[in-house]
């Protein structure tokens, strides 16, 4: 569902005064007007009924109903997709800001940033955190997605095994002793939720693929042709969803 996501400064007040861009997208895109009402949250996922007073300004309301003035009436898929949790190694330069919109307008439920021995940059400027916020919020409102929007996490790629609550995948670009075809992956876990690790350029080395295998992590090989780092995520991401839609 398409919800109007509120700038992370926002601290329950009843007046909310509207950014430039946000209100370019209300009135502009949405054209939306003086006195229409819709849904938005916070980043605690807290819900409002939102009211346009001005065209700088919403009177917020809390709801608990947020189904009520969805700012969509999508007829589109609407189950919910099995939670799944990406790790990307950080790619060079706006590789970065692609990865976190596709991989949001995918619908997975958290996308964190990691470093690895091949990852040529080994963290963001503040500046560029504010630009990957940006864009993951404005992929959330137009897609709808159930993506988590939170601040952006860089992890090392092996505090993977402490920070993912579910088991993990992780692509390699070639077969390993324990490396698995993604279906048989799928239907060796007992449920669908998982995490999946994607290399920056270069892949992930062997010693951190020695590291995840012996933590329990699962090599995948996909049966296709070599992807770029900043496709092979979504790439995965739409095998993952077609399968379990598919009921595996």
């Amino acid at each position: 569902m398409r919800i109007f996501i509120l700038d992370k400064s926002y601290s329950g007040e009843s007046d909310y005064i509207l950014r430039k861009r946000e209100k370019d997208y209300l009135i502009k895109v949405l054209r939306l007007k003086v006195g229409d009402i819709f849904t938005c949250k916070d980043i605690n996922n807290n819900y409002y009924d939102a009211s346009i007073i001005s065209e700088d300004m919403l009177s917020l309301t809390p709801t608990e109903n947020p189904e009520e003035h969805l700012l969509d009436s999508f007829s589109a898929y609407r189950d919910a997709i099995p939670p799944i949790r990406v790790y990307q190694a950080i790619c060079k330069g706006k590789k970065n800001e692609t990865i976190i919109r596709m991989l949001t307008e995918a619908g997975v439920e958290e996308i964190v940033f990691i470093t690895s021995q091949f990852s040529q940059e080994k963290g963001f400027k503040e500046h560029d955190l504010r630009r990957l916020s940006d864009i993951q919020k404005e992929a959330v409102q137009q897609s709808g997605s159930n993506t988590k929007v939170r601040d952006i996490r860089v992890i090392d790629i092996k505090d993977v095994i402490s920070d993912s609550p579910y088991p993990i995948f992780f692509l390699h670009q070639s077969s390993r002793g324990k490396t698995q075809n993604l279906l048989e992956a799928l239907k060796n876990i007992k449920s669908y939720e998982i995490s999946i690790i994607i290399g920056s350029e270069g892949g992930i080395s062997d010693e951190e693929c020695e590291f995840l295998e012996n933590n329990n992590a699962t090599p995948i090989l996909l049966p296709t042709n070599i992807l770029r780092a900043e496709t092979a995520g979504i790439f995965a991401i739409g095998a993952i969803e077609t399968l379990l839609s598919n009921q595996l």
